[in-house]
C-alpha cells in the first residue's frame, strides 16, 4: 500500500494498569513500548498488532514502539486519566487539608468539591495529593481534573459546621 510506518491505539484513554491495544506494522522484533516516556509491559500479538498495560507512573503523552527498524511514535496523544483509592479525611469544616491517594495525580490542573473550586491544592507526587476544602463547599464528591480527563470519587467528603 505504500504506507510509512505508523503507531495507533485503541481506546483513545486507559488508567493505570488498563490493557491498550496498538496496531501499527513491523511490530515483530519490539524491544519496548513507552506511555510519554515511562516503560510498559507488552505483548506482541503479530506484525501488525500489540497490546501493552499502562505502566504507574504513565502521564498523557505520546506511545512509543521501539522495534528494529527504529522507533515510531504515535499519531495522537494517549490519555491516562487519574484515579483515587481514598483521601482522608473523610469530613471536615473549611480549610480542612485533605491527603488524596491514587494514580496519574502528579498532572493535576483543578481540584473542586462538589463544583467549588479547592482554595489550594498540592501535588506530592504521582500517587498523592494534597487540597484545602473551600469556602463554600457542600458535602459531596471531589473531582480530580488532570490532562488525562477528570476523577469523581466514589465516595463523598462530608463538611461540617
Amino acid at each position: 500500500m505504500g504506507l510509512g510506518p505508523f503507531v495507533t491505539f485503541l481506546p483513545a484513554a486507559r488508567p493505570v494498569g488498563g490493557v491498550v491495544q496498538i496496531l501499527g506494522q513491523g511490530f515483530t522484533g519490539t524491544t519496548s513500548v513507552s506511555f510519554n516516556g515511562t516503560p510498559a509491559s507488552f505483548t506482541v500479538e503479530s506484525d501488525t498488532f500489540l497490546m501493552a498495560k499502562v505502566p504507574a507512573g504513565a502521564t498523557t503523552g505520546n506511545i512509543t514502539v521501539t522495534e528494529h527498524t527504529g522507533t515510531l511514535t504515535s499519531n495522537r496523544v494517549f490519555r491516562v486519566p487519574p484515579t483515587t483509592q481514598l483521601f482522608v479525611p473523610n469530613n471536615g469544616p473549611v480549610g480542612t487539608v485533605l491527603t488524596i491517594h491514587g494514580m496519574s495525580l502528579k498532572q493535576t490542573t483543578a481540584v473542586s468539591f462538589d463544583g467549588v473550586s479547592a482554595t489550594s491544592f498540592t501535588v506530592v507526587s504521582n500517587t498523592e495529593l494534597r487540597a484545602t476544602v473551600p469556602a463554600g463547599a457542600k458535602t459531596g464528591h471531589i473531582e480530580i481534573t488532570t490532562a488525562g480527563g477528570t476523577f469523581t470519587t466514589c465516595n463523598t467528603f462530608t463538611v461540617t459546621p
